[in-house]
């Protein structure tokens, strides 16, 4: 486990997801580029195409990094509490599993919340702060952080579930449209300049009668239809043979750089955790939990009769 940590880097995905805002802001940079590599390929530099698909591919690529960085959160924390096994289940697990831990987050209370980052119950809490110089003080730091930390892991596996549709169209490149309505007229070229909000797009061949379930916003639209589509399109639809579009997000990355920022916190904070559970020093044991500024990670001591171990944060039966 620690040399797992040791070499791990929780940071370089949203480092990656801002890179991404930074091309979105500035898509002409990354057309001129590709144009000169391709010996002169003018299309790339054209702002139809930079501020079109490259645009539009940018923020997919950004929705997509920072869906798997949730993934990456709920592995670590089905994993991180794993006291005899934890190379063998991280260097083996399915992506279903750690999608159930998703789902599963959404509606999770503090108090699982807490077990799973290593965070001691508010009793253990209390004892530990007992000599603190002011312990109410220190007491309502700490549940102020539990809660703050529920509240930004609840949101995240609800961003996740949010994306995790996209997220999985994007791994199969060729249902992305990039051009969805063709070439980007020049009001929405202007509009996209002011911002780094995109809409995205996927094909779908989903029943009708699925796709009827879906929000407002989700529902699809029909191509244009050539005359041997128009004179089968009921055979073509009932066989799911006939490819329509789907509105899946208006995304501003400024939100997605956010919250892979989140993400992030919650890695660290895990990572802290549990590197420090079983450590004492001078008869102090410490966790962390978030604080209130955008970066704010609150370190606690407490003093214990006993060290804590894994065994502390198993779930109740």
């Amino acid at each position: 486990m620690r040399q797992f940590f040791a070499a791990w880097d929780p940071a370089w995905r949203w480092i990656l997801i801002l890179g991404m805002r930074e091309l979105r802001s500035n898509p002409g940079a990354l057309g001129e580029l590709a144009s000169a590599e391709a010996d002169g390929h003018a299309g790339w530099a054209e702002e139809s195409y930079t501020y079109g698909p490259l645009s539009l591919g940018i923020t997919a690529a950004a929705v997509n990094e920072s869906a798997q960085h949730c993934e990456d959160l709920f592995a670590l924390l089905r994993f991180l509490r794993e006291e005899a096994h934890f190379a063998k289940e991280m260097a083996n697990y399915s992506a279903g599993k750690v999608v159930r831990v998703g789902r599963e987050l959404a509606d999770a209370d503090d108090a699982r919340i807490s077990r799973l980052f290593l965070v001691p119950d508010p009793a253990t809490v209390r004892t530990g702060l007992a000599a603190a110089a002011d312990p109410e003080s220190a007491i309502a730091s700490v549940e102020a952080g539990r809660a703050r930390l529920g509240e930004m892991v609840r949101q995240t596996a609800a961003f996740y579930r949010t994306y995790e549709d996209f997220h999985i169209h994007y791994k199969h490149g060729l249902k992305l449209p990039l051009s969805p309505f063709g070439i980007p007229t020049q009001d929405a070229i202007n509009e996209r300049k002011t911002d780094v909000k995109s809409p995205l797009f996927s094909y779908t061949n989903e029943p009708i009668a699925a796709m009827v379930r879906r929000p407002q916003a989700e529902q699809m639209m029909m191509l244009r239809l050539g005359p041997a589509q128009r004179a089968n399109v009921t055979r073509l639809v009932e066989d799911r043979n006939l490819l329509r579009l789907r509105f899946a997000h208006d995304v501003d990355l400024d939100e997605i750089v956010d919250r892979s920022r989140i993400v992030l916190r919650l890695l660290q904070l895990a990572q802290a955790n549990r590197l420090a559970l079983g450590e004492v020093d001078e008869g102090n044991q410490r966790f962390s939990v978030p604080g209130g500024a955008k970066w704010e990670q609150v370190d606690v001591l407490v003093r214990l009769e006993r060290t804590l171990t894994l065994g502390d944060f198993r779930s109740p039966v």
